[in-house]
Order: C-alpha cells, then structure tokens, then sequence
C-alpha cells in the first residue's frame, strides 16, 4: 500500500511540474517558414534530381560587388553556404513601396542548407537578419524572429504588412533555390 502511495505522489508531481515548466515558444508556419522554439527558419523540398555544381553557378550568377551567395563546403550530400548583404526582390509584385515593410528593403544575411534526399533535395535558410547600415547612422541588425515573433515571443506575428513581407522572402527564396524542373512541391 505504501508503494501505491508514492507512486501516485511521484506521477502527481510529474504531472504538476510539466504543467508549469512547458516551452514558452508555440510552433506555427507561414508558407515555407517554421517558427520552432523562437527560432525562424526557411524549408522547402523540391522533387528533382540537383547537381551541386549546377546549383552553386546559379546561386553566384546572383552575386553582386556588394553581396551575394558563398558556398562553403560540399560533403557527401550537403551543401552549406552562406548569403551575404544581398537585396531581395522587394518589388516583384509591383507594389506601392509604402506597402512594403521597411525591413525588405535592407540587405539580407544568412546561412543556408541543401541536402540531397531521396526524391529530389531540401534546403534550409536559417539564422536569416537584415542590416541597415547603409541607410543609417546608426546599424541595427534585425532578426527575421525580432520582426515575425508576436506578443510575448510565442507565436508568429498576425501584422499583415509583416507578413506579407514574409511571403516577399518566401517568394524569393523559392525562386532563389529552384532548379530548372523543379517547380512542383513535393507534398502533391
């Protein structure tokens, strides 16, 4: 009896103490980005074969002086690189730029990864900030989590003009990282 006693006190406090100590971070999408444990991030599959050598001179055909794509290293089935000052297409959709948030504007700095799977390849952006020091005197780095978080940095933001910027990064990544014959989504 006494057993039965203190295992129901132990799952008790098992039960209490996960209640109260859970993740301050709610996990939520917006197109091709995750928001996982406060952290945002870009991920996409794409369903055709990929030559690395294909994709790295597609992705410096891209670079400009100021910026651009650097790949880093290719081992085995990865590629990692990183993208450096590089302008997004802000102005794609034709936009008024008063609709655009200011933060597309700025130059965009991340790191990025391909990895070959089975039915075609995957790639991550992470770590993704944008810089204002060319339109400043003072720089300020902003995190893409600083901008999309929402209140008490546990869900992803519900400002219409922050996502559509969202979607404006979406888009260029998407088309940033397509190969030729891979425009097809892998869940369909």
């Amino acid at each position: 009896m006494k057993y039965l006693m203190l295992l129901i006190l132990f799952s008790i406090n098992i039960v209490a103490y996960s209640q109260f100590n859970r993740d301050p971070y709610i996990d939520a999408d917006d197109g091709s980005f995750h928001l996982r444990n406060g952290k945002a991030y870009f991920q996409k599959t794409y369903n055709t074969p990929i030559s690395f050598e294909q994709l790295e001179k597609k992705l410096t055909s891209y670079n400009s002086p100021s910026g651009g794509f650097q790949v880093k290293k290719i081992e085995g089935n990865t590629m990692n690189g990183v993208l450096v000052n590089y302008h997004l297409n802000w102005n794609h959709d034709q936009l008024k730029s008063k609709k655009i948030p200011l933060f597309i504007k700025y130059p965009a700095n991340a790191a990025f990864e391909v990895e070959k799977v089975a039915s075609g390849y995957q790639v991550t952006v992470n770590n993704i900030w944008f810089s204002n020091s060319s339109s400043s005197k003072k720089q300020e780095n902003l995190t893409l989590e600083s901008i999309i978080v929402g209140k008490k940095g546990v869900v992803l933001t519900k400002n219409k003009k922050i996502l559509l910027g969202l979607d404006m990064i979406d888009g260029n990544f998407q088309e940033i990282f397509r190969m030729v014959g891979s425009t097809k989504d892998i869940r369909f």
